[in-house]
């Protein structure tokens, strides 16, 4: 099993959130995103739990929306329980926003956010993470 990526987004923020993991497959990463991935009839949290420990990273999409999804937190939470690096992306809001409105600093004071007019340098680190685990 290559590198995984567990791509978590807000249900109104699906098609940026689809052409991120079209960048990130294109790099040759694998992805776990519930848009694709979950199928009629299937226990979203079962497969979003058993699904979670097979990745190596979280990528959070954070929007003015996603910042009222709780299943974001939820992901964000159980990412961090599993040690996995968590990467956050920010498209129209700031950490300070979340901070005031969600007290969201507590998850992601320590990490590294990235702006989505910056995500390049993402795929850019990702692109050179995923040549160190490459056989």
């Amino acid at each position: 099993m290559g590198y995984k990526i567990f791509i978590s987004h807000a249900w109104a923020d699906r098609w940026l959130a689809s052409q991120i993991e079209r960048r990130v497959r294109a790099l040759g990463a694998e992805t776990f995103m519930d848009t694709n991935d979950i199928e009629k009839g299937d226990d979203i949290e079962d497969r979003i739990f058993t699904e979670l420990p097979k990745c190596d990273e979280l990528f959070a999409l954070f929007t003015p929306w996603a910042i009222d999804r709780n299943w974001l937190w939820v992901e964000i939470g159980a990412a961090r329980g599993l040690g996995l690096r968590i990467v956050t992306a920010l498209y129209s809001v700031a950490l300070s926003t979340i901070d005031a409105e969600r007290g969201g600093l507590a998850f992601l004071k320590a990490k590294n956010a990235v702006d989505i007019n910056d995500l390049e340098s993402y795929f850019d680190e990702l692109k050179d993470r995923l040549e160190k685990v490459r056989p």
